[in-house]
């Protein structure tokens, strides 16, 4: 098949006429047909974002769609597929994103934009992605949903290697021929004329089980998408080895069994690549309906997982490529006796009689080791946000400001840090950019509590 995929970025806008440029790459169509069937897609596109909580992800911009800040793909009923990219680039217009650029660099910030992505979901805790060993520049030049695909088929080829599993399990029938224990009221009621029949029940060890189930069933949603006819051969040869198992009839009842069975260690990343395929919300509020598959990841959450991941790896002295060891020596100095806590959520900013109001939860907070102390020496809150000096307040929002500040107040700390994307024409006047907190209602001491704007090199 032919891969009809409309590359955007973040908070771009999107129409019938952009539509139409990609199916003429691929289509040698006479204009008008390329025009309704541009319209076609586009109005299936429409019906997505009109789907009850999608709005999140598509809204509508006059006659156009524009993307939120949710990267991934969105692939329609006929096959076409929309990607979202993260967005790393300043526009005149904020709704332009890669249509302000020429061929050529276009081409070249939608591979950035997709080989970011990529590194960036490796960073995701309890998520397959960092299991994957593809090297994300060949990637970039694929489409997503290909990409995602052929990282489930070679983890699924591993597990084949190493041996699908099997188990006991109870199977109920009428034979003809006593087998296992003989189930009485049943067999009076369906035997009482053929007492040549047994209905019975007995422990089968089998490759019918949960596990295997699942699997099934996503190869044969996979087997429904737009794919290569490369990595639909690949999908072939392992549905042929699931032939004889049947499709999951209650995905999440199934999923449910293997979490507590520790002899399934081997499933764990395949079960997680299912998971993502079958409810298309591991990551995301969406919820699989017939009229797209969609898997999306909310950017701000990407950005806070990737950021303090690399900032794990600094403090644990793994090579990086250390674009950002200026940004590291900002939040840590030349210590690395720190942990960190991620979403930590052990704080409340308000009480009411005995009950807890308004819980706290800061993206990053650094302690120090081997201290016997529960004070926080740092806070750093991530921002999806580019910033520029047009903006008013550099485009800085205030209920950040108002949210970083409380976490310092309750917390009693006196470094706070915005943490933000780092861009080819970020300017440098913002570097190192610090304000100091003075609130009345804390002491001198508390008041040289300083909140430093950090920039990070994606």
């Amino acid at each position: 098949m032919n891969h009809k995929s409309l590359c955007i970025a973040e908070w771009q806008s999107f129409g019938v006429e952009d539509i139409k440029r990609v199916l003429e790459q691929k289509d040698n169509q006479t204009n008008k047909k390329l025009e309704n069937q541009a319209r076609k897609i586009f109005e299936e596109l429409v019906e997505f974002a009109h789907t009850e909580g999608n709005h999140i992800f598509l809204k509508f911009a006059g006659k156009k769609l524009k993307a939120q800040n949710y990267v991934g793909l969105i692939q329609i009923k006929s096959g076409f597929c929309l990607e979202i990219l993260p967005k790393t680039f300043h526009t005149t217009k904020e709704s332009e994103g890669f249509a302000s650029k020429d061929i050529e660099d276009k081409r070249k910030s939608i591979e950035s934009a997709k080989a970011l992505l990529l590194k960036m979901l490796q960073s995701l805790k309890d998520s397959p992605f960092k299991q994957s060993h593809f090297a994300h520049l060949k990637l970039a030049k694929m489409p997503l949903l290909e990409v995602f695909v052929l990282m489930f088929l070679e983890e699924l080829e591993k597990l084949v290697k190493k041996g699908l599993k099997s188990d006991y399990i109870v199977r109920e029938e009428n034979r003809n021929f006593l087998k296992g224990k003989l189930l009485l009221n049943e067999n009076l009621k369906l035997n009482f004329a053929h007492k040549e029949r047994f209905f019975t029940s007995s422990d089968e060890f089998s490759v019918n089980i949960a596990s295997n189930r699942i699997i099934k069933s996503t190869l044969e949603l996979l087997n429904t998408q737009n794919l290569s006819t490369n990595t639909s051969a690949k999908l072939m040869q392992m549905r042929f080895i699931f032939a004889d198992i049947p499709p999951s009839q209650s995905i999440d009842k199934d999923l449910s069994k293997y979490q507590n069975l520790g002899y399934f260690r081997n499933y764990k990343i395949i079960l997680q690549w299912c998971e993502i395929f079958l409810r298309s919300r591991a990551f995301t509020p969406y919820r699989a309906d017939s009229k797209a598959f969609a898997l999306l990841f909310d950017m701000n959450k990407l950005f806070e997982s990737f950021v303090a991941s690399e900032m794990r790896k600094w403090l644990c002295s793994a090579k990086l490529s250390y674009e950002n060891k200026e940004f590291m020596g900002q939040i840590f100095g030349e210590n690395k006796d720190f942990y960190l806590k991620t979403q930590e959520k052990s704080k409340y900013l308000a009480l009411e009689g005995d009950k807890n109001r308004f819980l706290l939860n800061p993206d990053i907070v650094g302690y120090q080791k081997q201290v016997q102390t529960d004070q926080a020496l740092f806070i750093a809150d991530t921002k999806w946000k580019i910033l520029s000096q047009e903006k008013q307040n550099y485009g800085i929002s205030q209920s950040d400001i108002y949210q970083i500040f409380a976490y310092l107040a309750k917390y009693q700390c006196k470094r706070g840090f915005l943490i933000y994307p780092k861009i080819e024409d970020c300017k440098n006047i913002l570097e190192n950019l610090k304000l100091i907190f003075k609130p009345e209602i804390l002491n001198k001491e508390a008041n040289q509590t300083t909140l430093t704007l950090c920039f990070f090199n994606v």
